[in-house]
């Protein structure tokens, strides 16, 4: 998912894009649901997805799905991002849209419903198909209340949904804050890759080892050219284990005693920049996607990203089985010391509008998230589904997928939920946050108690 949304950067800019690139057709055609139809073979699905990693994986699936009901699947990927969404806009325009697309889930799904490009499921998700995703995944393309009153404001990126409406079916699924190591490194360090650090004390210390053992390439990398980033994958479970949820809520509240101009940001903040002597030259200059082609290359001993992210660095070149993997892991004396993260839906699956395969479309989908297919997606993709897969999900995703999926948690005050902004300001901006950040560590411009300032000012304009 790098490339806009293959690392999920924020959902309102991929779909802001998205809606940019198709609102021009919707002003031409009065509809976004175009009345062609492709010269297909007959019997044959086509789907299209921006993430590489998964075709291969979508492929071996589609073999099987065929075998069981004749039904052919032609899978193709755009990459990146802009390409994918490019590919949508002109085939809205021409009325060549596949009959599924893989989308980016609670975002870009909504935006193309409220276009007319995406069909709506409501009516095809019975109790039992919903029953079997992870929890608080499967509605993530469903038009709640927020998303509906978030459509009604003047720059929304997808007016005309309407509350009840289904855009997407879950496909992946994952969270933020994940630490990538290379495993050799740490050896030739003299650490023990069998054993990650438990405290953020120890990730520092880590650091610092890797770092002397080898100064141009033990050190850490993240895609800071997207400075959101480096506040929502990093700083933000970081902080939600050390205040708890109510203390970190209150960050990003208008009260400047508790937020992020108050005492306790200024010490998050300090934390987080124990970071700045280990970043890897030019880290600031690096998109998501070099990021983590860098640390895949041997250019860096560690890189921040999501349970999404090994996927992209096998297919960089890395061997998995090089990879140690673990949790941003909290400070000493934090409130949570052993912090969860909640599971998000990643990717979804849409069926375009104007497809006239719907009843082999919708096959198709559910094949997909079946427990079965979910499994042998996930061994091949290296990448989470979004569908539960029980007790058995250890050994049905393999050992890499296992070892991510085990830093899921229930709901509940020690579980971060990373896709919760409901206690954020209305025009809070994660990007202009990221940028303050980004100041602070690796740029050295700013001090924690500078940024810590400049954090309280944009947390308190995000309210007015």
């Amino acid at each position: 998912m790098p490339n806009l949304w293959r690392r999920v950067r924020t959902w309102t800019a991929c779909a802001a894009a998205a809606a940019a690139a198709l609102s021009t057709t919707a002003c031409g055609a009065g509809s976004l649901a175009p009345s062609r139809v492709r010269a297909e073979p007959p019997h044959t699905i086509t789907m299209w997805t921006f993430k590489q990693t998964h075709v291969n994986a979508l492929e071996q699936a589609a073999a099987v799905f065929k075998k069981q009901t004749g039904v052919a699947v032609r899978i193709t990927a755009y990459t990146p991002d802009d390409t994918f969404s490019s590919k949508m806009q002109s085939g809205a325009a021409t009325g060549n849209l596949a009959d599924v697309v893989e989308a980016h889930a609670g975002g870009e799904d909504f935006t193309f419903g409220g276009a007319g490009i995406a069909a709506d499921l409501a009516s095809s998700m019975d109790p039992v198909w919903h029953a079997q995703f992870l929890p608080g995944t499967a509605d993530s393309g469903l038009v709640t209340d927020s998303v509906y009153r978030s459509s009604q404001e003047p720059k929304s990126s997808d007016p005309g949904v309407k509350k009840g409406q289904l855009f997407s079916v879950p496909l992946t699924a994952g969270t933020f804050g994940i630490v990538y190591a290379n495993r050799s490194m740490l050896k030739a360090a003299g650490l023990n890759p069998d054993q990650p650090p438990a405290t953020w004390e120890q990730f520092i210390s880590w650091l610092r080892a890797t770092h002397t053992a080898g100064q141009q390439s033990g050190g850490i990398t993240m895609g800071l050219q997207d400075p959101s980033t480096a506040f929502d994958w990093l700083l933000q479970p970081l902080s939600y284990a050390y205040l708890g949820k109510n203390r970190f809520e209150a960050l990003f509240g208008k009260n400047p005693t508790s937020n992020w101009s108050s005492p306790a940001g200024q010490q998050l903040l300090s934390l987080y920049n124990e970071l700045t002597p280990y970043w890897t030259p030019g880290s600031q200059a690096l998109g998501i996607d070099d990021a983590d082609r860098a640390f895949a290359q041997g250019k860096s001993a560690f890189d921040i990203g999501g349970t999404f992210t090994l996927s992209s660095i096998q297919q960089d070149g890395m061997n998995a089985n090089n990879v140690v993997a673990f949790a941003v892991p909290p400070a000493t004396g934090s409130a949570v010391p052993h912090l969860k993260l909640a599971p998000i839906a990643l990717t979804g699956l849409s069926i375009t509008a104007s497809s006239a395969n719907r009843a082999d479309d919708l096959k198709w989908v559910r094949f997909l998230t079946s427990r079965q297919a979910a499994a042998a997606f996930a061994r091949t993709a290296l990448d989470l589904p979004a569908t539960d897969l029980g007790a058995s999900a250890a050994s049905a995703v393999g050992p890499h997928m296992a070892a991510l999926e085990s830093v899921f948690g229930p709901a509940g005050p020690d579980t971060y939920i990373p896709s919760d902004t409901t206690f954020m300001g209305p025009t809070y901006d994660p990007t202009q946050s990221g940028t303050v950040l980004v100041q602070m560590s690796p740029l050295k411009g700013l001090s924690p108690a500078g940024a810590a300032k400049q954090l309280g000012v944009l947390i308190t304009n995000s309210w007015k």
